[in-house]
C-alpha cells in the first residue's frame, strides 16, 4: 500500500538525517564518500534522500520481484537439527521462488591512491567547543599488498586496539586528540583513521598520524606490541563460535565479499606472520584522502 510506502520513505529519510547527529560517525561516513567518489563503495547502506525521495509502491513491487527472481541466495542455519532436515525444509519453502539469471555479489574494487592525497575540509554549525572530526585514508599504490593477515596485524598496532601506537602516542602521550583509532577494510584494501581534534592541533596531530604509520612500515614495532596484537586477534576469532549472531555475521561477510576461511585457517595464518611481513605490509599504504569537519566559528582560526 502506498501508504505504507510513504511511511517508510519516511522513516528511513529520518535515519540518514539522524547520521548527522553523531559528528564521528558522520566524519567517518563522509572520509569513505570522498576517498570513494564514484565507487560503489563510497555508497552508504541507507543510500540517499533524494533517491528515497524517489521511490514509490510499484517501483519498489517492481524491484522486489527483481529481487526475488536474480539475487544470489546465501541461508544461514545455527542449531541442533540434523543438516539434511534443515535443507529439505529450505528447499520446501523456496521452491515456489520463480528464479531466473542469478545476479552474483559485486566484489568491492581495490585501486590505487591518487599520485597527490586529497585534503577536504568542511564546516558544519556545531556547539562551540566541540573537537573537530578528521580522517585519513590510506591504500595500496602501485605495490598493493596482497598480504591480508598482515595488515590486519600491521592496523592494530598502528590504531586498532586500545594498546596500539595512535592510542598510546597521539592520544595519550600528546594529548593530541580526544580518540585516535585506525580500521582495516579488508575487501576494499583500505586503512581509515578516525580522530576528534581541537582546530589548533590538526596540523600537528596529522603530522604525527602520518609518523606513528611510518614507524610500522619501517617495523619500529617490539615484540610486546606484535604479539599484543595477535594475541586480540585471535581471542576474538576464537570466541567467535559462542555467538551465533557473530558466526552469522562472518558468515553474510565471507558471502559479500568472497573471502572463504575458517576460524581455525586464520588463526593459523596469523600464527605465521613475521615482523617482516607486518613492515612489508604496511609499505603498500600511501595516504589518499584526508577529511576535516570543523565549526563554522573556526573560520578565523
Amino acid at each position: 500500500l502506498a501508504e505504507y510506502v510513504d511511511s517508510e520513505k519516511a522513516n528511513l529519510i529520518d535515519a540518514i538525517r539522524g547520521i548527522i547527529n553523531d559528528k564521528r560517525d558522520y566524519a567517518d561516513l563522509r572520509l569513505l564518500q570522498e576517498m570513494c567518489r564514484g565507487e560503489r563503495y563510497g555508497v552508504d547502506k541507507f543510500g540517499s534522500i533524494a533517491c528515497v525521495e524517489k521511490i514509490t509502491n510499484q517501483t519498489l513491487f517492481r524491484y522486489y520481484q527483481e529481487l526475488l527472481s536474480t539475487a544470489h541466495l546465501e541461508l544461514f542455519y545455527c542449531g541442533s537439527a540434523e543438516r539434511e532436515r534443515v535443507e529439505e525444509a529450505i528447499s520446501r519453502a523456496f521452491a515456489p521462488l520463480q528464479r531466473g539469471r542469478v545476479v552474483p555479489p559485486v566484489i568491492a574494487e581495490k585501486k590505487n591512491a591518487p599520485e597527490t592525497p586529497r585534503e577536504i575540509t568542511e564546516r558544519m554549525d556545531v556547539t562551540q567547543g566541540s573537537p573537530a572530526c578528521s580522517g585519513c585514508c590510506a591504500r595500496g599504490a602501485g605495490k598493493d599488498s596482497q598480504d591480508d593477515t598482515a595488515m590486519m596485524l600491521a592496523n592494530l598496532i598502528f590504531g586498532g586496539y586500545s594498546n596500539s601506537k595512535l592510542f598510546l602516542n597521539v592520544r595519550e602521550k600528546l594529548s593530541l586528540c580526544y580518540y585516535a583509532s585506525s580500521a582495516y577494510h579488508r575487501s576494499k584494501g583500505i586503512v581509515t583513521v578516525s580522530s576528534g581534534i581541537e582546530c589548533r592541533d590538526v596540523e600537528t596531530a596529522k603530522r604525527e598520524i602520518l609518523a606513528q604509520l611510518a614507524s610500522v612500515q619501517r617495523g619500529e614495532f617490539e615484540e610486546w606490541e606484535v604479539e599484543g596484537a595477535r594475541a586480540c586477534l585471535i581471542a576474538s576469532l576464537e570466541s567467535r563460535g559462542d555467538s551465533a549472531g557473530r558466526m552469522e555475521e562472518n558468515a553474510l561477510g565471507q558471502a559479500a565479499t568472497g573471502i572463504r576461511e575458517t576460524a581455525d585457517e586464520l588463526i593459523a595464518a596469523l600464527r605465521a606472520v613475521t615482523n617482516e611481513r607486518i613492515a612489508e605490509a604496511a609499505q603498500s599504504m600511501t595516504l589518499d584522502t584526508v577529511y576535516f569537519l570543523t565549526g563554522e566559528d573556526s573560520k578565523d582560526e
